[in-house]
C-alpha cells in the first residue's frame, strides 16, 4: 500500500485513447474472444437443458469442462502471437472459431449430444486462445505508432512513453466493451429458443460474426499496405 501513493489515474490517456479508431477496432474484436468466452460460460449449461432435455445436474456434469479450459489456456495465446504476430493468430483462431461453429451446427441438426459438447469444448479453448492473441496486440499497435512517429520525426522517448499511456488505457476501456459480447450471445440465445424452439439461429449469428471479425482483423492488420504510397498500415506491421 505504500508504493499506491506514487499512482495516479491517467485521465489525458483515456480521453486521448477513446478518440482512436484502434481502440475501437480491438474492443470489436474483443467482444468475438473475451465476450464469447462469458457468453458461452452462461449460456452452455441453458443450451444443453433446453436443446438436449439435460437436468441441471446432467449440464452441470460437462458445463464446466469449457470454460475450465478456455481459462486454463488463455496464457497458449499469447507465445503464438509472440513468434507469429498477434494478427496473425488472432486472424486464423477466428476462422478456427466459424469451423467450430459449424461443427456445432452440424451436430445440433444430427441431435448428436456428444458432438455438439466436443464442439463447444473446442470453442472455449480457441476463444481462451484468442484473448491471448488480441491483448498481445493492444500494446503492438501503439508501438507500431511510436516507431512510425518517430520516422517522421517525432523524439523517441516521448513516442514510446506515449504508446505506454494509451495502451494501459486501452485495455481497460477493450476488456469493458469485450464484456458485453456475453450480454449479446445470452439475448441471441433467448430469441432464438423463443422463436426457433432451438439454437441454430443464435448459431449461424455466431458463426456470422466470427467471419466479420477475421475480415476486420485482416482489412486493419494483415492486408499488405501500398509499397509506394506512405500509409499509416505500415505501423501495423507485425502487429
Amino acid at each position: 500500500m505504500d508504493n499506491l501513493s506514487a499512482m495516479r489515474n491517467d485521465t489525458g490517456a483515456f480521453v486521448e485513447v477513446v478518440k482512436e479508431t484502434q481502440t475501437w477496432v480491438m474492443a470489436f474484436l474483443y467482444i468475438g474472444t473475451f465476450g464469447s468466452f462469458i457468453g458461452y460460460s452462461f449460456a452452455f449449461g441453458l443450451v444443453l437443458q433446453n436443446q438436449f432435455g439435460r437436468s441441471p445436474l446432467q449440464a452441470a456434469a460437462v458445463t464446466f469442462i469449457g470454460p475450465l479450459l478456455g481459462s486454463l489456456i488463455r496464457p497458449v495465446g499469447q507465445p503464438p502471437a509472440d513468434r507469429l504476430g498477434g494478427a496473425r493468430v488472432t486472424f486464423w483462431n477466428f476462422a478456427a472459431m466459424a469451423v467450430a461453429l459449424g461443427l456445432i451446427i452440424g451436430a445440433s441438426a444430427a441431435r448428436s449430444l456428444g458432438l455438439f459438447t466436443a464442439g463447444f469444448v473446442l470453442l472455449f479453448v480457441l476463444t481462451g486462445i484468442g484473448n491471448g492473441s488480441t491483448y498481445k496486440m493492444i500494446p503492438a499497435i501503439f508501438r507500431g505508432q511510436a516507431r512510425l512517429a518517430i520516422a517522421e520525426g517525432a523524439d523517441a522517448d516521448t513516442a514510446f512513453a506515449r504508446a505506454r499511456r494509451l495502451s494501459g488505457a486501452a485495455i481497460g476501456i477493450v476488456g469493458a466493451v469485450g464484456a458485453l459480447g456475453g450480454l449479446f450471445i445470452n439475448l441471441a440465445f433467448r430469441q432464438a429458443f423463443l422463436t426457433a424452439k432451438t439454437g441454430d439461429p443464435a448459431y449461424w449469428s455466431f458463426l456470422a460474426f466470427y467471419v466479420v471479425c477475421a475480415a476486420v482483423t485482416f482489412a486493419f492488420y494483415l492486408r499488405p499496405a501500398p509499397a509506394d504510397v506512405a500509409s499509416p498500415r505500415l505501423a501495423y506491421a507485425g502487429v
